[in-house]
């Protein structure tokens, strides 16, 4: 009930007399109507609630201008001026008693427009209809809105998969882009100018430092070295030196990141595990339009793109400028050769593409900045205007960032394969703008020269016929799709223990690969269905995929949602394989334990070997977050009793694994464990037996 007077109340002030310039009544009512999309309230019913709550602060606004209106119309009201009331009468003249009804749809004017009727003295009854109407029109419009957009979400919560989540990302960043670019547009020349001044007056107050201009008199040769590089006046000044100094910078950067693939530094295990996170998530739906994105950065459809290109500078008497872009192009794609023979780094097992080159680094990514790069410098620099260098930099910019996520969204390529191919392209690109520029100093380019209509013709023509071979190629170019191949099992011939020791797999990881919790338990089984069948049987249940519609429903309904989402757990570069969750009886949170199972590329006999964890999750944080309990000990336990309790196993057993351990997981809650696990057989086979007895004294 208090919702439903909130929407009266919040009508009746927004349209009161100066109240409703600062209350924003209509959007509260639109808020309500998304509540009514999904049951709080009765559509009807916050309809006519706001209907009756307009009406009544319209007719307020009447009575008050029935006896204090000529007043204020000559003296004003607080921040109101006379100016304000002449021009809502003159829309009033103008419309007569419709601009009752049409007031009620402009801000600022629906609240003076029924005042200015009791000033001038409108009929009630006439003031009255128009006001109803306007009622009715403006409540529909809001309360209407909302209840359109809230049905909406619920569509998208029914329908939404992860293919529209994607999606949803993607119009995310490029409204953020869009956002960026406007900034640019509007205020770059501005920010520009302040850093200009700022740098100005930085120089002038070094100048009149005491103790640099005795350093300066005592090394002139230093200073006017370094006069020299900053020296704008000529391209071997300051373009050339800040071109160096990002060269220097990005090739540092590219070194870096060499060795920390030699090194198996934590970017590798980020690696896999964002390429495991990626396939988990990747719809099948999005593979299509990701590799008509990734075929645009292919070397045939580039090498002939160059050639048009080239054809098309020689036509606008750039031809000089061509040098430039063979030289980032061909250079960089050389560049890239050598490297990836050196480096010699295989693709993701993820990739859902078929590719025989190496992964490191990123071939489409590379080419992708050097020549789609290098075409948007060469137009950036024959525009004459502000705007349209700023929408040419951002629109080049976004392909190239398309071409390199899709690379990482079809498994072809980890992410620091993509980095490492854009470090690269900067490093050529570079290059190349450095060979046009000083071209460009020599007089050998000129960007200001006009183009006669023949040739201007010409190159639209070139540009038509490039445009539809890159849509015939992209279209046409079909890649081999990689049939997803099964996890090779190899038979071992000692205790399982030993073997998970000896290959340091005692341990889950975080998605930046640092140490997490250790394995609660091993499970032997004939196959991964028997598995599921047994643990469904003892009343475990599959945790839902992490779709948006999940994500919502954690979100409203909390630690009530007994297959909520998990987060995804990495064990040996592998994201989890299964993941179920048993709710606690009688406990008053509600309780939720948790596991998280990997299939292992182990075998014993015939059978399977799974290894896992065990987690508790008693809480919500942050709308969507789980919180965990730390004594992972007593979860383990509980997944191993809900086992025996429910039917007899071929041997059970918890031995010593790991030393005691507390740390903490990636959102910094807190576990501790005494370094026990558990082994469990699941088969029918006596022979495996031999899981346990293998410790265990004769």
């Amino acid at each position: 009930m208090l919702g439903y007077w909130f929407a009266f109340f919040s009508a009746l002030l927004e349209t009161a007399l100066v109240v409703g310039l600062f209350l924003p009544g209509s959007v509260f009512l639109l808020l309500l109507g998304g509540l009514t999309a999904n049951g709080y309230f009765d559509f009807g019913d916050i309809l006519w609630f706001a209907i009756f709550g307009a009406i009544l602060g319209d007719n307020l606004n009447y009575w008050l201008g029935q006896r204090y209106g000529n007043r204020w119309l000559r003296d004003g009201i607080w921040f109101l001026t006379a100016e304000h009331f002449q021009k809502a009468q003159q829309f009033f003249d103008l419309h007569g008693g419709k601009s009752v009804f049409l007031g009620r749809f402009i801000p600022s004017l629906k609240e003076i427009a029924p005042f200015i009727a009791g000033t001038v003295g409108m009929h009630y009854r006439t003031f009255l209809f128009w006001n109803v109407l306007g009622a009715i029109g403006w409540g529909l419009q809001w309360v209407g809105a909302g209840y359109l957009f809230g049905q909406s979400i619920k569509l998208a919560q029914v329908w939404i998969s992860r293919a529209g989540l994607l999606l949803l990302l993607v119009v995310i960043i490029w409204i953020l882009l869009w956002l960026l670019q406007r900034f640019v547009m509007r205020q770059g020349r501005e920010v520009w100018r302040f850093i200009v001044s700022f740098g100005r007056s930085f120089q002038v107050a070094l100048r009149h430092n005491l103790y640099l201009r005795r350093w300066v008199r005592k090394h002139p040769k230093s200073i006017h070295f370094l006069a020299t590089r900053i020296d704008r006046s000529h391209f071997y000044g300051l373009p050339l030196t800040l071109l160096s100094l990002i060269f220097i910078y990005v090739l540092a950067l590219f070194a870096g990141l060499v060795e920390d693939i030699f090194s198996s530094d934590p970017i590798v295990s980020v690696d896999h595990a964002t390429a495991q996170l990626i396939a988990a998530f990747r719809d099948p739906a999005v593979i299509p339009p990701f590799v008509w994105i990734s075929n645009l950065a292919d070397i045939p459809l580039v090498a002939v793109l160059l050639l048009v290109a080239c054809l098309g500078l020689w036509l606008v008497n750039r031809k000089f400028a061509a040098a430039g872009l063979v030289m980032s192009t061909l250079g960089s794609l050389l560049f890239l050769m050598l490297s990836q023979l050196a480096i010699h780094r295989s693709q993701p097992i993820e990739a859902v593409i078929s590719e025989s080159s190496f992964s490191f680094p990123s071939g489409h990514a590379t080419v992708a900045l050097t020549f789609y790069g290098f075409i948007g410098y060469l137009l950036i620099r024959s525009a004459m205007q502000w705007h349209i260098r700023v929408k040419l930099f951002f629109s080049i910019g976004g392909l190239v960032l398309a071409i390199g996520l899709s690379r990482m969204v079809l498994g072809i390529h980890y992410l620091s394969d993509v980095w490492a191919g854009y470090l690269v392209g900067t490093l050529w690109l570079i290059a190349g703008v450095s060979v046009n520029e000083w071209l460009c100093a020599r007089g050998q380019i000129e960007w200001n020269v006009p183009i006669n209509k023949q040739r201007s013709a010409a190159v639209l023509g070139l540009t038509a016929i490039a445009f539809v071979g890159v849509i015939s190629y992209v279209v046409m170019n079909k890649p081999l799709i990689r049939t997803p191949t099964n996890l090779p099992t190899t038979e071992i011939n000692r205790p399982l223990l030993e073997v998970l020791k000896a290959q340091k797999l005692s341990q889950t990881m975080t998605i930046l690969g640092a140490p997490s919790q250790p394995l609660a338990f091993a499970i032997v089984t004939p196959d991964e269905q028997a598995l599921i069948t047994r643990l469904t049987q003892t009343g475990w249940k599959s945790a839902d995929p992490p779709e948006f519609r999940n994500l919502l429903r954690l979100v409203k309904e909390g630690i009530d949602y007994t297959t909520a989402p998990l987060a995804p757990g990495f064990w040996n570069g592998q994201i989890n394989n299964l993941a179920f969750e048993q709710s606690l009886k009688n406990t008053p949170d509600r309780t939720l334990t948790t596991i998280l199972l990997w299939r292992t590329s182990f075998q014993i006999g015939a059978n399977l070997v799974y290894v896992g964890i065990a987690r508790e999750y008693d809480g919500i944080r942050w709308f969507f977050l789980h919180t965990v309990s730390p004594d992972v000990d007593a979860a383990g336990k509980r997944f191993v009793d809900s086992l025996t309790t429910t039917g007899a196993l071929n041997a059970v057993c918890q031995l010593h694994f790991t030393e005691p351990t507390i740390g903490s997981y990636l959102i910094g809650d807190s576990f501790f464990t005494q370094g026990k696990i558990w082994l469990v057989d699941l088969s029918a086979s006596p022979n495996s037996a031999g899981l346990c007895k293998a410790y265990l004294p004769n």
